[in-house]
């Protein structure tokens, strides 16, 4: 416990204390009290990108890996903690990208501090989030697509999540999350909730082991609010993180893409069930009656910085291939998901 008592974690910490104080975290004998207290105080400062990486490599360090992920490989992800109480987009972004040809493995875990986490959603559309390493490997091959249930690679993180759900608050574990897929996929798009940690997750990502390529970005409703993903109601900030190095930021807005406003509250859902109406609807095209334009133009916009991504372009020519994620979605696609109790 010395490590607690004579480093205040309101200040920067160098990386080898980063990552000593994230083993105390992690360890089953530490008071549960003393780490919320610690969580806490860190969620009153951003973290510095070096932290974020010392955090998420001694998290990895400990992990089980997952093995045979191909080149050209994606993560959708956000931080979450933007209050926004939207559909699943970074999730629905990723099984249009799998659908489209892009291979997602895809690293997240039930809801901590919002409505509907990705594993909950893939849970109610009938996916086996306890499905074998081996299935998921095959999966990949066959269907473009695997989910990795967190706390099936990161055991050691089981105890947190109540001490998370209990404090109430974003906390760091909100930025080490996208940090830590056990798959190392080679491309990332990547939200962030908060316009100051854009550059600090994007410094954290460009440290990361076996990147090439990511899109970090903050979205802006039409309040101001801020969202972890690329918006469709206001102006979306991005960095580019390339081999290691960032480009400056870029501003992407909606009508520059074609994209018209949506109305008020258009994305929002109140609860699970609506979350998973609002994607069945998404998978069955405009003929479905739970479509809604707002959350395919806001799945496109996703999904076409996904295929940017897979396909080594920059940002020009998002237009066009907005339209085209856009066009898929109208006509409705099937699901690139495993039949329940399915074996390769």
């Amino acid at each position: 416990m010395t490590l607690l008592t004579t480093h205040n974690p309101i200040r920067p910490l160098p990386e080898a204390t980063a990552a000593e104080l994230m083993k105390i975290f992690i360890d089953q004998d530490t008071d549960a009290l003393l780490v919320g207290a610690c969580l806490a105080l860190l969620a009153q400062r951003v973290p510095e990108a070096h932290e974020l990486a010392a955090f998420a490599e001694a998290l990895s360090e400990v992990a089980v890996p997952f093995a045979g992920v191909p080149e050209g490989a994606l993560d959708t992800c956000g931080t979450g903690g933007d209050g926004s109480s939207t559909a699943n987009l970074s999730t629905l972004a990723a099984l249009l990208l799998a659908h489209m040809g892009v291979p997602i493995v895809k690293h997240g875990n039930r809801a901590a501090t919002s409505l509907c986490g990705s594993a909950d959603l893939l849970e109610a559309l009938g996916y086996d989030l306890a499905r074998p390493a081996a299935d998921l490997a095959a999966d990949l091959r066959h269907r473009g697509f695997a989910f990795l249930f967190a706390p099936a690679y990161h055991p050691l993180l089981g105890r947190l999540r109540e001490i998370r759900r209990r404090l109430g608050i974003p906390t760091i574990f909100n930025q080490l999350g996208p940090l830590l897929n056990p798959g190392r996929p080679p491309l990332q798009l990547l939200g962030v909730a908060r316009e100051e940690m854009l550059a600090p997750m994007a410094g954290a990502l460009a440290q990361r082991p076996g990147l090439q390529r990511a899109f970090v970005v903050h979205g802006k409703d039409a309040e101001g609010k801020g969202l972890d993903e690329a918006s469709i109601e206001g102006p979306t900030t991005l960095v580019a993180v390339t081999d290691g190095r960032l480009a400056p930021p870029q501003v992407l807005v909606p009508r520059e893409l074609g994209i018209a406003p949506p109305t008020r509250h258009a994305l929002r859902v109140a609860d699970r069930a609506e979350a998973l109406a609002v994607a069945k609807g998404l998978f069955g095209g405009t003929a479905h009656a739970d479509f809604r334009p707002a959350v395919a133009d806001a799945v496109a916009l996703q999904a076409a910085l996904g295929c940017h991504l897979h396909r080594s372009l920059g940002l020009e020519g998002l237009a066009e291939t907005y339209r085209e994620c856009r066009t898929v979605l109208s006509q409705g696609f099937p699901l690139p998901l495993p039949a329940p109790g399915e074996a390769r």
